[in-house]
């Protein structure tokens, strides 16, 4: 039986024109350290988001996301379509 696995995920939102898009996510060591990138990105960026999940690499399921922190603009499909969605 594996040990189950967490991953931490950041994903920065820059606005656009016309949309807020999503750069590509980012997975960081501990979930210190994602809330942290997530801080940081949100000041150059329009908004960003970092959670938490772990696998159970028994099953290959994801447990439901956890979100460490939310700072800026989230748009709202990312909620309703995202990894980490409210």
């Amino acid at each position: 039986m594996a040990e189950p696995t967490t991953i931490h995920v950041v994903v920065a939102f820059t606005k656009t024109d016309d949309e807020i898009a999503a750069e590509p996510p980012q997975q960081m060591p501990t979930a210190g350290q994602a809330t942290q990138r997530a801080k940081i990105l949100a000041t150059k960026h329009a908004g960003a988001i970092a959670w938490s999940r772990t696998l159970d690499p028994d099953t290959g399921d994801y447990s439901d996301p956890e979100v460490l922190v939310r700072v800026g603009m989230i748009p709202d499909w990312f909620d309703e379509t995202g990894d980490a969605g409210g």
